[in-house]
């Protein structure tokens, strides 16, 4: 057997003590998930009052708060989602407008006089 020693530092050696890192205020999960609620707020009130302003900020407020927090990222995507639909929801209405209009269309049933003759028109005056 060999006899090996083992050097402990001294005190008076330039060792950096141990720390641990502070927090940074960007890494904040509350920030992160309150810009996911309040994007998703404000894609939801973006629907009955039909201003594209709430949904575009909305979306945007979903993409800060996804990319702020990848813990909370559910809140975060719905307010995308939903900001979508509430921006580009009249596209899907007018699809289905067209969908049921086109058949009446061209059956002839929209431009049949019958159709128009069967209301009584007096009972409008």
């Amino acid at each position: 057997m060999t006899n090996e020693t083992i050097s402990v530092p001294a005190a008076t050696d330039n060792v950096a003590p141990a720390t641990t890192p502070a927090p940074s205020p960007a890494a904040d999960p509350t920030k992160a998930h309150t810009y996911g609620v309040l994007g998703l707020v404000l894609s939801i009130l973006s629907i009955p009052t039909g201003t594209a302003v709430f949904a575009v900020a909305g979306i945007v407020l979903g993409f800060f708060g996804r990319s702020k927090d990848t813990a909370n990222q559910t809140t975060s995507n719905w307010a995308i989602i939903v900001g979508f639909v509430s921006l580009f929801g009249w596209v899907i209405i007018a699809l289905l407008g067209l969908a049921l209009f086109i058949p009446l269309a061209l059956s002839g049933a929209w431009g049949d006089p019958s159709f128009w003759n069967e209301i009584n028109w007096s009972d409008f005056n």
